[in-house]
């Protein structure tokens, strides 16, 4: 793993932190130019813009925090404020954007679910990018595994879970590219990347062997809430098709 790169004199660099901000900068120009293409107003795009990353920053770390390593944080509450060491949680920083957007979609009078579908590509993008920074960190590991394709990790080969995560997002995002014209209704398109998303984490988790917390009926907290998601998502999509033939 590559967790630095070293710049001489001794100037390091987070590979992790530089791949992350890479991938949400480009998602980010990418959401704004979409939301222009569709003639929406620029400055309501990087309010959102904004809400997403305020959000998921906050709800990524919170969850970090309270359910990953909840006693590191409390023997030395200082650690909280090191983000440069890592410790976000992509679901918890889903969950804090989701909740940001709905508040400043409501308080603007905008409607959620079209912006939703704005930037559920450039989402799928950053998450597929970030994976790739996860990899070379060297978080979020596998099992052990003596598969050909297994990578070395404190002298134990394990499965690259980081490259599964982001090669399935890789396939969302281009069935998404395509399907996004014929995932005509408002929500469409958000609800069934969630769907996609959800259903590559569950099989992520078996895979996954990095500690994340105490388990929820012998469950990971992220296969829970991928299962939460799954079945939120199909019914937003029902419920909406049932709303049209009405």
């Amino acid at each position: 793993m590559f967790p630095h790169l070293h710049l001489g004199s001794g100037i390091e660099i987070s590979t992790y932190f530089l791949i992350i901000s890479l991938g949400v900068t480009i998602s980010v120009l990418w959401f704004i130019k979409l939301a222009e293409q569709k003639h929406l107003a620029r400055v309501t795009a990087i309010d959102i813009a904004l809400g997403v990353l305020i959000g998921g920053f906050i709800g990524a770390r919170l969850m970090h925090i309270f359910y990953e390593e909840p006693q590191i944080y409390r023997e030395n509450p200082a650690l909280v404020l090191q983000i440069w060491n890592g410790g976000f949680v992509f679901l918890g920083g889903f969950i804090g954007a989701f909740i940001t957007t709905v508040v400043m979609c409501r308080f603007k009078g905008e409607p959620f679910w079209f912006w939703a579908d704005v930037a559920t590509l450039p989402l799928s993008l950053s998450y597929m990018i970030g994976r790739l920074g996860c990899f070379l960190n060297g978080c979020c590991y596998g099992r052990p595994a003596e598969v050909p394709w297994a990578v070395t990790l404190d002298g134990s080969s394990r499965h690259p879970t980081q490259l599964y995560a982001s090669a399935w997002e890789l396939l969302i995002f281009v069935v998404l590219l395509f399907a996004q014209k014929r995932l005509k209704v408002s929500g469409y398109l958000f609800n069934t990347w969630v769907i996609l998303h959800s259903l590559g984490r569950l099989v992520m988790e078996v895979f996954r062997d990095d500690p994340r917390g105490a388990p929820l009926l012998t469950l990971s907290v992220s296969t829970v809430l991928s299962l939460v998601l799954i079945v939120w998502a199909t019914g937003n999509i029902v419920a909406s098709r049932l709303q049209s033939h009405h």
